[in-house]
């Protein structure tokens, strides 16, 4: 594209086009569009258009974040404003499922509701978009969703979704800011069979991602892209030794010498299981019931030997949902993103904390904040910044 600027030079034409163009629209104001089959369709509709990329660049740059609210100075147990520290945070993130239908009493994730009262439950906790990949984003970033991550980039490939999110704060992550603190930390990833797993990354591989889950074909098998947060960023899965290095399968982590075993959990970790074990598929690939069952299950084998681990390591498991039923009327006017990805609930678990249920409302961008201030990074991005820490989860918590 003549007079593209020299960055983009050999990138592929969607991605140039998007890059280059000037269009502003204003995404918060167009969410209720999203809202409901009908919502889906046009966001669908709009992803197949040859300009989808370039709408999706001027909503997100369109959007400035909130000034960063002065933090208290960090102690040797407490964070940033009033965030207590740990020295090791894991973060299990489970699909789609509504608050009142996980918790509720005909759930059959019994499992999960034991849980629920042996620890903090935060009933009025909310995803941020209705799609996974906005979601999985909004975690790490603090980023909004945008045309294509809200249709979890179905239309696209990997490469050329990936810059997207370069057009916020320069695609800057949860990941580069635990690099700068110096903070450890990996991502593990359910069913994939190697350290950075994930579909081909280049310009000239523009067919859409394939690995999507849902299937017994190798190698991906159930393991989803779109519910890998970190490969969605270039700085990330544009270089295969950082990659490696923080991405790993979830056998490294639970395997008999896996970072459990030999004691080498990172200070931050990610999980997120496969789509039958996230409970995203019912039934799941194998034919098995899927869906609240499969979760409680693959839950209640693997939770205990790492809620054990936190325990005795001054850890804190934080379990949440990536989205929630959709339901216009299910919002939450003091959350960051409004609550439009619907309520889901969330559970943290450590000796530390007062075990109770908290109302106030939190999202994805509180969780972020509060990742960041419990690592003494003052630094909040994007709509972290304007999102509410989740202090009221830590009351009573002990030093």
């Amino acid at each position: 594209m003549a007079g593209g600027p020299p960055e983009l030079t050999g990138r592929s034409p969607i991605v140039r086009l998007a890059f280059n163009s000037g269009r502003r629209v204003h995404l918060l104001a167009s969410r209720s569009a999203g809202l409901g089959a009908e919502g889906n369709c046009v966001r669908r509709n709009l992803l197949r258009r040859p300009f989808a990329l370039a709408v999706a660049l001027g909503a997100v740059g369109a959007l400035t974040a909130a000034p960063i609210p002065a933090a208290r100075a960090a102690s040797p147990a407490f964070g940033l404003e009033g965030i207590p520290r740990f020295d090791h945070i894991v973060v299990l993130v489970e699909e789609n499922e509504a608050e009142s239908t996980t918790f509720g009493p005909s759930s059959p994730a019994y499992y999960l509701k034991r849980l629920k009262t042996q620890g903090v439950f935060l009933p009025d906790y909310y995803g941020t978009g209705h799609a996974s990949l906005d979601n999985y984003i909004a975690m790490v970033s603090g980023q909004p969703d945008n045309p294509a991550t809200a249709g979890d980039c179905e239309e696209f490939s990997l490469y050329d979704c990936a810059q997207l999110q370069t057009s916020m704060d320069n695609g800057r992550n949860l990941g580069d800011q635990l690099d700068a603190a110096h903070v450890s930390w990996k991502s593990y990833m359910d069913s994939t069979p190697t350290a950075c797993f994930h579909a081909p990354y280049s310009a000239a591989s523009p067919a859409p991602d394939p690995y999507q889950g849902d299937t017994q074909a190798p190698p991906a098998r159930d393991y989803a892209d779109r519910h890998n947060p970190f490969v969605w960023f270039p700085d990330f899965v544009g270089n295969p030794a950082r990659c490696a290095a923080h991405q790993k399968p979830y056998t490294a982590l639970t395997g008999p010498k896996g970072d459990l075993a030999t004691n080498r959990l990172p200070q931050f970790a990610f999980i997120t299981p496969d789509t039958c074990h996230d409970g995203h598929d019912d039934p799941c690939s194998n034919g098995r019931p899927g869906g609240l069952k499969s979760l409680d299950a693959w839950d209640q084998q693997n939770i205990p030997a790492l809620r054990n681990y936190l325990s005795t390591h001054n850890g804190l498991l934080i379990i949440n949902f990536d989205e929630g039923a959709v339901d216009a009327n299910d919002d939450c006017p003091t959350c960051a993103s409004g609550g439009i990805g619907g309520r889901t609930g969330a559970i943290l678990l450590s000796p530390r904390l007062k075990s109770g249920t908290v109302t106030t409302s939190y999202d994805h961008f509180s969780l972020l904040r509060t990742l960041e201030d419990s690592f003494g990074i003052s630094e909040h991005l994007n709509l972290a910044g304007s999102a509410q820490p989740m202090t009221g989860a830590f009351r009573g918590v002990s030093r």
